[in-house]
């Protein structure tokens, strides 16, 4: 059985990812050093069937000895600060957590005599603000327009180095925003459905932009379909290739809900500030149904329902 090291492994993706991994493979989850004892709840499914390790990514000596310990086939970077507004506030730590970790865990798998496959979380984010309004394909010059994306730019960069001059394989994992989330509801979907089913009023900071919006377990199997593919490398899109407004998305759960209550078209007046928001990120995802034989299986509709059906159900 071959083993396999998830980073971010106690965040919205890598939890479910590593639930899922458990299946196939020996599983060891990085956890950050800092985190406290309740960081595992969202593996508790999980914990049976997987090794838990703790360690701040930023610390290279520290990675190196755990990754040459755990001596995996594959590592799936997905530990990252996501929180793109706050990016703008704390520059060096998006730095330091999304570029410097990715950079010592490229130098740390180099070291492993057997190893298959560096898979890492990038985002859409990258292509920022585009004069484009129909789905970017990996062709489409990046333009990173926040600190967080400069920093997932910076280190697609890195792995593209380390491809070229040491031969490492690597697969760079453009997603599509991800909903499905059951332990967080700042994100837009679960803040709507959550706010909406309290019967509050919702603020919709930017209620024109388009976004592409793609089921957690379609997520989940596109890194299952990057870490089996032999031949697959570089950077691919992860997305539905739907082009959602946010105010549609409003409407639709508003809906599914039975909220009454009113949409407010811009931000919360405490809203953590941010300059520049993208008006329009939707994905070609052609590329990876052709090389990995991947595309999203849960439509828009389905997914909005089993997310509001789930926080529907804590209330009860």
């Amino acid at each position: 059985m071959d083993r396999i090291l998830v980073t971010g492994a106690t965040g919205f993706i890598g939890s479910e990812l590593v639930a899922r991994l458990s299946k196939e493979y020996a599983v060891t989850a990085l956890v950050r050093t800092t985190s406290n004892r309740h960081a595992l709840d969202p593996l508790k499914d999980a914990l049976n069937a997987i090794e838990v390790r703790y360690a701040n990514l930023t610390d290279f000596s520290a990675v190196r000895r755990l990754v040459k310990d755990a001596a995996p086939q594959y590592i799936v970077h997905a530990g990252a600060a996501t929180a793109v507004r706050h990016s703008y506030e704390n520059p060096l730590e998006f730095q330091e957590t999304n570029h410097t970790a990715t950079v010592n865990l490229v130098h740390a798998a180099l070291d492993l005599p057997a190893f298959k496959k560096f898979v890492f979380a990038s985002t859409m984010e990258i292509y920022g603000w585009q004069d484009q309004r129909s789905p970017f394909s990996e062709e489409v010059r990046p333009h990173p327009e926040s600190p967080y994306a400069v920093a997932k730019l910076a280190a697609e960069e890195y792995l593209r180095m380390a491809g070229k001059a040491f031969g490492l394989p690597y697969l760079a994992s453009r997603a599509c925003n991800t909903y499905g989330r059951k332990t967080n509801a700042g994100f837009v979907v679960e803040y709507l459905a959550t706010t909406m089913l309290r019967g509050e009023t919702v603020y919709l900071g930017t209620p024109e932009a388009v976004r592409d919006l793609m089921y957690v377990d379609d997520h989940v199997e596109a890194y299952v379909a990057a870490i089996k593919s032999k031949a697959a490398a570089g950077v691919y899109n992860f997305g539905t290739g739907n082009q959602v407004r946010m105010m549609d998305l409003a409407e639709r759960l508003r809906e599914l809900t039975g909220f009454q209550g009113k949409i407010v078209p811009s931000f919360a007046p405490d809203y953590p500030w941010r300059p520049v928001t993208s008006p329009y990120l939707s994905l070609d995802a052609r590329k990876a149904k052709a090389d990995l034989g991947w595309s999203p299986r849960v439509s828009l509709e389905d997914g909005l329902r089993r997310t509001v059906g789930f926080w529907k159900a804590q209330r009860t």
